[in-house]
């Protein structure tokens, strides 16, 4: 039986790679991880190790916040805000994305 957590990380690990372009493959070979590893994450078979999760992340330009609980810091502390409370879990990690998107263009 799959871990549903590991599922969902899998999926925005799948997503955030796809977004940039990449193949499992392009993706181990900038990582230096093996594509096995790499396909297993995605598919929600297997945690990664808190190392790898972090070199995964940055070859991503994404945050940690967002690949393990889907979406960033920064969102959280905007929550305060009426506008964004009635936003809708996908418009919450549309939102997410933008701003990690943008971050990542300063660093």
């Amino acid at each position: 039986m799959k871990n549903k957590t590991l599922e969902e990380i899998g999926s925005r690990l799948a997503s955030a790679r796809k977004d940039k372009g990449y193949t499992q493959e392009q993706l181990a070979n900038l990582s230096g991880l093996s594509t096995k590893m790499i396909s297993a994450a995605e598919n929600g078979h297997k945690a990664m190790r808190p190392e790898n999760i972090i070199k995964l992340c940055e070859c991503l330009s994404i945050s940690t916040d967002r690949l393990l609980c889907g979406e960033s810091v920064m969102l959280d502390s905007l929550a305060e805000h009426d506008e964004l409370k009635q936003l809708t879990p996908k418009q919450r990690d549309a939102l997410s994305k933008i701003i990690d998107d943008f971050l990542s263009a300063f660093k």
